[in-house]
């Protein structure tokens, strides 16, 4: 099995009243007979609240030749003015939109899809557009589009008697939007159907028990290559792939018991006019949930990878940008880089001992509250050229503050919650720094294991699939400029730091607060697949002569300094009249990485 992706990832099944508030459409070409469009759109409107919304887009290429840079345009119905927009540019003039790639979607191969999103401003309820047009083109439906999957456990279909087998082998996704079946479906909005719609804001999703299948029609017996399945966090652990002439007797053309979740691209030989998923053992407490249930006869080319060095370790972000990558790679070949909490402590460890630190943290904290700072972070970073740090002490989306009792679990499938508002408004701070060139070591939902914030205090299972919906929205916003920082306590804690490790498919640091032992240097290293660490949080900073090589350690705040027991200050001064100890002016050139 080959995990070349990890897409968008999300938490439990949306709730039934949820589902009212969202909106999704694909335009048809109207006229009876009509020939088959060049390109598709799926509009949803994942969220709404009074004065707004949240849409994402989705753009299908229907053609046999890849589109090399694009354009949608639209009329929006009502009042409807774009705030912001994710994954791509846009203009609008009165009621009127075009949409543009970024550098890094301008691509859509032939039968595959990319997306985009944004927030609009609207007095009236948000309203889907009638028509599309891509590169001047009208956008609707394939011809021939299957009427909907009926939901529940429909059985296994009657096959028909005669099938013509073909060796000839288009293109493109075959399953995609080919009629399909399962074994069951969880509720309303999460149909089988919607495995197999191109849109990766949509999934189906079984009821929580083994086994379960789900299957697809191609319509005519050919050769397949390539089986690809798009996870949602609820992803299959044990499964096989089977293929069929009748639906009857089935051929297996790969198994696994060892399945994580993610993207899995599949390289298989068979061939078949049915293609089936029968999975036996399910990766979480949920059911079994695909965004995408991919069949190829030809297998698609792979996306290329985004430049960066060989260190040894990939980013956890398959689009990972080449900054993001050569952040990750420096700290995992270097040791004691230094960094401070907050700007004015920064500029005061400089005045202490001559050297600044080449990590500067700041926080999210205020940040759904109003209070944004993301310009002083880019200008910051415009003047010193340094690394920036972030974590995030998150304000319950319920009420309270970041160590209140919070129940967000009934959120974690409610695109309309304040839970994911929180998430979204963080996400698109993370992205204007993207565009403005610069990687962020994000540290969000820290100290793990200590029982202490909120997002703690549901256990290690809700942790993981909260840390998965926060790294799906920054998937879908394409902030790709990310290392994702996993922090907990390396000892001293009732559960191990390890329990609540989200996976090496979302984490690509692993680090610990407080302590400097060599023991907790050990522990740490030893959490996921060869993970860089570091020491995320501390009261002091370490001492290349006798600290175990850490690649980087932050100071906390200097409002704390006295209260830690130690002489912080001077020993700042111990940690920068040591040459091992990195300051910000040995740091590489970032700009050009």
């Amino acid at each position: 099995m080959r995990h070349r992706g990890r897409t968008v990832r999300a938490g439990l099944a949306a709730l039934a009243a949820a589902v009212a508030v969202l909106s999704a459409t694909l335009i048809s070409l109207p006229g009876a007979g009509a020939a088959a469009a060049p390109c598709r759109v799926g509009y949803q409107i994942t969220s709404q609240w009074a004065g707004g919304a949240t849409v994402n887009v989705t753009i299908g290429n229907n053609g046999t030749a890849p589109v090399n840079g694009w354009t949608l345009a639209w009329t929006f119905p009502g009042d409807q003015k774009i705030a912001d927009m994710w994954s791509g540019a846009y203009t609008q003039s009165g009621a009127a939109v075009t949409a543009t790639n970024v550098s890094y979607n301008a691509g859509i191969p032939a039968g595959g899809s990319t997306a985009f999103g944004f927030n609009v401003n609207s007095a009236a309820p948000a309203a889907v557009p009638a028509s599309f047009t891509l590169n001047g083109t009208p956008c609707g439906d394939p011809a021939g589009t299957p009427s909907p999957t009926p939901t529940g456990d429909p059985g296994t279909p009657t096959p028909t008697p005669t099938v013509t087998p073909t060796d000839t082998v288009p293109p493109g996704n075959l399953a995609l939007r080919r009629p399909v079946t399962a074994s069951s479906t969880e509720g309303i909005g999460l149909e089988p159907a919607l495995a197999v719609d191109g849109d990766l804001a949509t999934r189906w999703s079984s009821v929580y028990s083994d086994p379960q299948w789900i299957q697809v029609d191609l319509g005519v017996s050919r050769p397949i290559s390539q089986v690809t399945l798009r996870w949602e966090a609820a992803f299959g652990k044990g499964y096989q792939v089977q293929v069929s002439d009748d639906a009857a007797t089935w051929t297996q053309v790969y198994s696994t018991g060892a399945g994580d979740g993610g993207t899995d691209e599949l390289a298989v030989s068979g061939r078949g006019r049915y293609v089936r998923v029968s999975a036996t053992a399910r990766g979480t407490s949920w059911g079994y949930s695909l965004y995408e249930f991919e069949v190829y006869g030809i297998a698609p080319s792979p996306s290329p990878t985004p430049t960066g060095p060989a260190c040894g370790q990939t980013s956890a972000d398959p689009g990972a940008n080449s900054k993001a990558r050569n952040l990750l790679c420096y700290l995992k070949t270097h040791s004691y880089v230094s960094g401070q909490t907050d700007l004015p402590d920064a500029d005061r460890v400089k005045s202490l001992t001559g050297r600044y630190p080449a990590i500067v943290a700041f926080d999210f904290m205020e940040y759904t509250r109003g209070a944004i700072g993301t310009q002083q972070v880019i200008d910051w970073y415009n003047s010193h050229h340094g690394i920036v740090a972030f974590q995030w002490h998150w304000y319950c989306p319920r009420g309270g503050n970041y160590s209140a009792p919070c129940d967000f679990v009934p959120d974690l499938s409610n695109p309309s919650s304040k839970l994911y508002q929180d998430i979204d408004l963080v996400v698109r701070e993370l992205k204007k720094m993207g565009d403005a060139g610069i990687p962020v070591l994000f540290r969000p939902l820290h100290e793990a294991n200590n029982n202490y914030m909120w997002w703690t205090k549901k256990g290690a299972d809700a942790y993981k699939q909260l840390w998965r919906l926060i790294y799906q929205r920054a998937q879908l916003a394409g902030a790709h400029n990310l290392l994702w920082v996993f922090n907990g306590m390396a000892s001293g804690q009732g559960t191990s730091l390890g329990s609540w490790y989200p996976g090496d498919a979302y984490a690509d640091l692993v680090t610990s607060d407080y302590f400097q032992s060599w023991s907790d240097y050990n522990t740490t290293k030893a959490v996921g697949n060869n993970r860089t660490v570091g020491v995320a949080e501390t009261f002091s900073p370490l001492n290349p002569a006798s600290d175990a090589p850490w690649p980087y350690f932050v100071v906390w705040a200097s409002r704390d300094w006295n209260g830690s027991g130690k002489d912080v200050a001077g020993l700042w001064r111990t940690a920068m009249a040591d040459p091992k100890t990195i300051s910000i002016d040995q740091l590489p050139d970032m700009t050009r990485w």
